[in-house]
């Protein structure tokens, strides 16, 4: 027989047994082996609207040790003579409770399954035993078979324990091996059992003992247990009432929860609302956009928490991580990991890009206009309509031209600017647009249009008047007298310059109407002196005159050519 430490304790008493089922049996069993706990974080939508909802769901899938580690557990009971009457009908009862809470412990369903690899078999005893039930996933033929029990007959405690770890020994390898053994009464059949104990016990079997009613044999079915001091493998029971009790403590030792003072931090982001925080199981507490998820205790169940969180405008779109935070913890210490999923907010105005980005217009034509279009789009490029946008000259020849619209469906909306006419209208305008976000910052485009000339002006050199203001001369113009004239879109005072065909000479720019009376003297050098009368200037050149015009942009017109009568024979 196996060396056993002292056996000094009684059976724990009823109100031990009581305050013991207040409290989770994780830590009291050290064999057991843990449950496992995962978490999950989902969304019910991957796109919404700015401004709109998405669900959430945080989710804690748990395992109990005997779910992820599977067990065969052999129930042997006894079935003698004295179990007559309430103690065989309160032992059935127990008896069926606990294969419900193994049935409920490894899949999380009180489905009469007995899942994930693990079993139940049953053993009962009198002046022998027998197998009622071998190791099966069937909880309702596990508990047909309790239920088949009659009380007659000896007490064989020997060949109870033997033919028990006869079913285990036969059991899954890699299974935990783990036997109950309820009797009322001393052996009165068969040989000492500690031998039997001892054995199950080398073999690797885990063995909890009640006694019922018994007293002066309470030692030996003690020092069958695998640990008889320890207030787990051991109970005493002073009447059959409280096996239901005591068959439920055991459970929870052997089932080891997943997990107990289980707290889940769930913060979410600030780019929404929270409401509706609701929990499958436990409570749930809100502080702002934190939300305190408490649980007591996790067997073999998916549990969630479940919310809306709500899209606040102000915080823009984009592809945001609605809860990035969430936080696991519990009195066994694990750490739990979540996803990190994000939802796509659309709609949210983000960005303004306003075309043409540069123009130029020729200002000399009467009535020109400049249009730019502005475009608001979202964080993913698509169009916003509904947006008011304003606009502005900023700088330039038409600064303070304003106007405003509102986007279409199409994110679009124009603003059109009449150009200033004249030279004050030439240089470059920057031209804005801008829209203001949820959050009251303003977002803006700037662009520019060039407003330029690059038209010449007409020039002309026709015939006039003598100085005293008399009849143009006759088509040949032998007096030499003409009126310079030139005009331009853009500058009202286009200068008009002479230059002698003969020579370098350049004179001018002279005013649109000069009168002029142009002398021809190929051997003098060519001369500007003031006029006589109406004339305003007499121009002496050895050649002809070439006319042209510059306005104030720079232009020049192409020259006209004013011949130059020949000098007196």
């Amino acid at each position: 027989m196996e060396a056993r430490k002292p056996r000094r304790r009684a059976g724990i008493t009823v109100a031990a047994l009581v305050a013991a089922l207040t409290v989770p049996f994780s830590w009291q069993v050290a064999t057991a082996a843990d449950g496992t706990v995962t978490g999950d974080k989902s969304l019910g939508a991957t796109d919404i609207q700015c401004g709109g909802t998405v669900p959430v769901t945080v989710t804690l899938k748990a395992e109990t040790g005997i779910a992820g580690n599977p067990a065969d557990i052999e129930l042997v009971l006894d079935r003698s003579g004295s179990m007559q009457g309430q103690p065989i009908a309160d032992l059935k009862a127990a008896a069926k409770s606990f294969v419900d809470i193994i049935d409920q412990a490894t899949d999380g369903s009180l489905n009469g399954v007995i899942a994930n690899g693990s079993r139940v078999g049953v053993t009962s005893f009198a002046s022998d035993a027998s197998v009622d039930a071998g190791l099966t996933g069937d909880a309702a033929a596990v508990k047909s078979a309790i239920d088949s029990l009659s009380a007659v007959g000896q007490t064989n405690h020997s060949d109870a324990i033997l033919t028990g770890q006869a079913e285990l020994a036969g059991s899954v390898p890699g299974n935990a091996k783990k036997m109950i053994i309820i009797t009322d009464g001393e052996t009165t059949a068969g040989v000492d059992a500690s031998a039997a104990a001892a054995a199950a016990r080398a073999a690797g079997t885990e063995i909890f003992a009640i006694g019922l009613r018994v007293t002066s044999f309470e030692a030996e079915i003690k020092d069958w247990t695998t640990d008889p001091d320890d207030g787990v493998h051991y109970f005493f029971a002073p009447d059959s009432g409280q096996l239901q009790q005591i068959f439920g403590t055991i459970g929870a030792a052997i089932v080891v929860p997943a997990a107990t003072g289980v707290q889940v931090v769930d913060t979410v982001g600030s780019q929404f609302s929270v409401s509706g925080a609701a929990a499958s199981k436990g409570s749930v507490s809100q502080n702002g956009n934190q939300l305190t998820w408490s649980i007591g205790e996790l067997r073999t169940e998916s549990v969630t928490l479940t919310f809306t969180a709500t899209h606040l405008p102000a915080a823009g779109g984009g592809t945001l991580a609605v809860n990035p935070a969430v936080s696991y913890s519990d009195a066994q210490g694990r750490t739990v990991a979540f996803p990190n999923p994000t939802v796509k907010v659309h709609g949210c105005a983000a960005h303004i890009d306003v075309e043409p980005e540069h123009a130029v217009n020729e200002l000399g034509t009467p009535g020109q206009t400049h249009t730019v279009t502005a475009e608001v789009t979202d964080d993913f490029g698509d169009p916003v309509s509904g947006i008011g946008v304003t606009f502005g000259v900023l700088s330039g020849p038409n600064t303070g031209a304003a106007g405003n619209g509102t986007t279409a469906t199409n994110g679009l909306t124009d603003f059109t600017y009449p150009g200033t006419q004249g030279l004050a209208g030439l240089g470059t305008d920057t031209i804005r647009g801008c829209f203001t976000r949820a959050n009251g910052n303003a977002v803006c485009d700037d662009v520019s249009k060039d407003w330029v000339d690059t038209t010449p002006p007409v020039v002309t050199c026709t015939p006039t008047n003598n100085p005293s203001g008399g009849t143009v001369p006759p088509a040949n113009n032998e007096d030499g007298f003409y009126l310079l004239s030139a005009t331009d879109a853009v500058d009202p005072n286009p200068r008009v310059f002479v230059r002698d065909t003969a020579s370098a000479a350049v004179f001018g720019g002279f005013p649109s109407g000069t009168k002029i009376k142009l002398v021809q003297a190929p051997g003098a050098a060519p001369t500007q002196k003031p006029g006589a009368g109406d004339i305003n200037w007499k121009i002496t050149l050895k050649g002809d005159a070439l006319v042209s015009a510059k306005d104030a942009s720079g232009n020049e017109s192409a020259p006209v050519r004013c011949n130059v009568p020949p000098p007196p024979k």
